[in-house]
């Protein structure tokens, strides 16, 4: 059985999209579990009639799919929301599944998934990331190499036919045996949205667990745009800070946690002070 697990939020377009292209990228039984923090704009109901249709369809009816959808509260982010899915898949799973964490504006190309699981068995990995890329076919997540033993710097590993271990990891895409899953525990809860997955990684390398790319992009998934963010240089100071302070830019709290937990506090103390020189040097 594969778990696929995953969080929403008003997205309903993107949200459904997404679950019609899982239904082609695995062929096998599957229990989908969405945490939705209090969509207002029918993400609900719509995967709903979605099941409903593909359980009713020549080409699906014939699986196991089912879909449970965990309710919680609005201001619920990635992290918490994907370690409420987590705890439910750990208590419902069963030896031998696999579990399938995925980010809702992922467009899943076809087989992707059975391929990542044919990966996985093959060369025993207890985990295999899911490259993503952008329409223009430009890489956007993925399996990630840290830079140094001393400083949180990484870059994205492009897929390759040669499986490649990764450091760590962006959640977009990545299956695991739920005996890996077991293994390393659930997710964080110092985190509220992001780093998460990258702190979930990094434990999973200190654990000896084997976490390998995948051979080729998995489906499509753009990146965050940095227009408007805390990384955009065309807004005035104070803005970039305001917004680098929110759950989804750079929180002063989470980063300096993330940075003093897996490099030290020195390394902490000075990535906690770099941002802030970007923001005043505009760039």
């Amino acid at each position: 059985m594969l778990w696929v697990l995953m969080t929403t939020y008003n997205r309903r377009e993107q949200t459904v999209e997404c679950f019609k292209s899982l239904l082609g990228a695995y062929r096998g039984s599957m229990v989908i579990v969405d945490v939705d923090a209090g969509s207002i704009d029918g993400t609900g109901i719509y995967l709903r009639k979605c099941m409903e249709h593909a359980k009713k369809s020549r080409r699906y009816g014939n699986r196991d799919i089912s879909l449970k959808i965990l309710h919680c509260k609005k201001n619920v982010y990635w992290n918490q929301g994907m370690r409420y899915a987590m705890s439910y898949a750990a208590k419902h799973a069963k030896p031998g599944d696999d579990i399938l964490l995925i980010n809702d504006d992922v467009v899943f190309y076809e087989d992707s998934i059975d391929t990542l699981i044919k990966r996985r068995r093959r060369y025993r990995a207890a985990a295999v990331v899911g490259a993503v890329c952008s329409e223009c076919g430009e890489q956007t997540y993925g399996g990630v190499r840290a830079l140094s033993k001393f400083f949180a710097k990484f870059e994205v590993i492009p897929p390759a036919n040669k499986p490649v271990i990764c450091d760590t990891f962006n959640c977009n895409c990545l299956l695991m045996s739920v005996e890996c899953m077991r293994q390393n525990g659930n997710l964080d809860r110092n985190y509220i949205h992001s780093m998460g997955d990258y702190d979930y990684g990094l434990r999973m390398k200190r654990k000896g667990l084997k976490v390998i790319s995948s051979a080729g992009y998995v489906g499509t998934c753009e990146a965050n745009p940095i227009e408007d963010s805390w990384q955009d240089t065309e807004l005035p100071i104070f803005e970039r800070v305001m917004k680098k302070e929110t759950p989804k830019g750079l929180p002063a709290k989470d980063w300096f946690y993330f940075v003093k937990k897996n490099y030290g506090v020195l390394s902490a103390i000075y990535h906690s002070v770099t941002p802030y020189v970007r923001i005043v040097l505009g760039i």
